[in-house]
């Protein structure tokens, strides 16, 4: 869960009014206490956020392998979170979930958004959650892509489905009482030491060297690095997800071991719909028109 998904070099882009700005490709938006944040704006339609993985990594792993195809029914906003990718650090070491929060809500105000869709991926989900439970009235729906709820419950599967594929015990890979972010590292490591580390996300290792090429580890990785020391990232946000009544696309697939392929049935949503696929972590890279089809099914029900 601590690998890094980072590619590509970036694009400097100057600072111009919002309106302006919207209509770029590209460009740096300045938080409220002067963090630069990489923007990247794709596609017609509702305006959504992409809210990326990792924790720590960027949105090119997604537009890049597949995920692009939405932006024939959406318009994407990718924005690089602090500490991340392309953007720049915080001088005060603020990666708390309210400050990423505020993070994205400064953006929505800045492009002059009424309202947006969030389309979480991964721990991105964690994120999604908190924003749309803060701000309600700002988003118009959200569509999680094997997005976990709860950090601590998708590290059980990590680690035992890890010890399956390496034909091992659990016992052997952690020891009694332990957490289970702690024996995380050592599952890491056996997988990468026998080439297994591909089943945990995928059933194509083709697809998953894919994914490594978009990676670059010279990219800012501060968020990555800090976000374990923050408590809030690991409690369990399905409980808050009873009193989103929004409507809800959840994208969850039966080969995905590094979310848990059950997880999804832990939401609570009122307003849900759930899509389980034949794929693994990244259903945008595997099945896109699939998953765009679902995707394009979803927003047109929207108001």
């Amino acid at each position: 869960m601590k690998k890094t998904f980072l590619a590509a070099l970036f694009i400097l882009g100057s600072l111009l009014p919002a309106l302006s700005q919207a209509q770029q490709k590209q460009f740096f938006f300045t938080t409220s206490d002067s963090v630069q944040l990489y923007v990247r704006i794709a596609g017609e339609g509702k305006p959504c956020l992409f809210i990326h993985g990792g924790p720590g990594s960027w949105p090119k792993y997604f537009y890049a392998l597949g995920g692009d195809v939405v932006e024939q029914d959406l318009q994407m906003v990718y924005v690089d979170q602090r500490g991340c990718g392309r953007s720049g650090g915080s001088d005060r070491n603020d990666y708390s979930l309210a400050r990423m929060v505020q993070d994205f809500e400064e953006l929505r105000q800045y492009l002059g958004y009424d309202k947006w869709l969030l389309m979480p991926h991964s721990f991105g989900g964690t994120m999604a959650t908190e924003y749309a439970y803060q701000h309600p009235q700002q988003v118009q729906g959200l569509i999680y892509v094997n997005s976990t709820l709860n950090i601590n419950n998708s590290l059980e599967s990590y680690v035992n489905e890890g010890a399956r594929f390496l034909q091992v015990p659990v016992s052997e890979l952690r020891k009694p009482g332990e957490p289970v972010g702690q024996a995380l590292g050592g599952v890491v490591q056996k997988l990468n030491e026998q080439g297994l580390m591909y089943k945990m996300m995928y059933r194509d290792k083709a697809m998953f060297d894919a994914m490594n090429a978009v990676m670059d580890t010279t990219l800012n990785w501060q968020f990555g690095s800090k976000v374990w020391g923050y408590e809030e990232y690991g409690q369990d946000f399905t409980a808050k997800t009873a009193s989103i009544k929004l409507p809800v696309l959840v994208f969850s697939g039966k080969y995905d071991y590094s979310i848990g392929p059950e997880h999804y049935k832990t939401f609570k949503f009122p307003k849900a719909s759930y899509r389980v696929m034949e794929t693994g972590h990244c259903p945008y890279q595997e099945q896109p028109e699939q998953f765009r089809k679902h995707v394009k099914a979803f927003v047109a029900k929207l108001n």
